[in-house]
């Protein structure tokens, strides 16, 4: 097996792993949402700490598929990426058939760079954000599924 082979597989392992860590999260916080000014107000450090390891995790995976399983892929299906920005990216896994939607993985990508500048404020842009991690984090658990399919099916893995 080529290192470019490992490599790829070895990214798509350690992002399976993370993605288990994902659906716990998702299934553990998911009494917690929606979230509303009152209810975040509230919330206990313990669902607090929660909530930011559900966080954590999501921006974790749409990191590795972005940084880690694009890149093997595009490697290994003879795609030069070096030039091309993570939208680019995207549009190129649609057009090979390895993600359904390039501007729904934006969506997902752009969510985890809102949390990357996240500041614990109480305001509704902030209860706007996390509302939208469950579902973002169930988007990405099922995209990681469809390129989960096309490695198989490509025997990338």
């Amino acid at each position: 097996m080529s290192p470019e082979f490992q490599m790829l597989k070895d990214s798509w392992y350690a992002c399976k792993q993370r993605q288990e860590k994902l659906k716990y999260s998702l299934k553990k916080n998911q009494s917690c949402f929606p979230l509303n000014i009152s209810s975040l107000l509230l919330i206990t450090n313990e669902q607090e700490e929660s909530i930011d390891a559900f966080i954590l995790r999501y921006s974790q995976c749409v990191t590795m598929i972005q940084e880690q399983i694009f890149k093997g892929i595009a490697y290994l299906e003879q795609e030069d990426i070096s030039d091309k920005s993570n939208r680019d990216k995207a549009l190129l896994m649609e057009k090979l058939g390895a993600i359904r939607s390039a501007e729904d993985f934006g969506t997902a990508a752009l969510l985890r760079n809102k949390f990357a500048h996240y500041y614990p404020e109480v305001t509704q842009s902030r209860i706007d954000r996390l509302n939208l991690l469950p579902v973002e984090a169930s988007f990405v658990l099922d995209a990681f599924g469809e390129i989960e399919k096309y490695l198989l099916r490509k025997k990338f893995v």
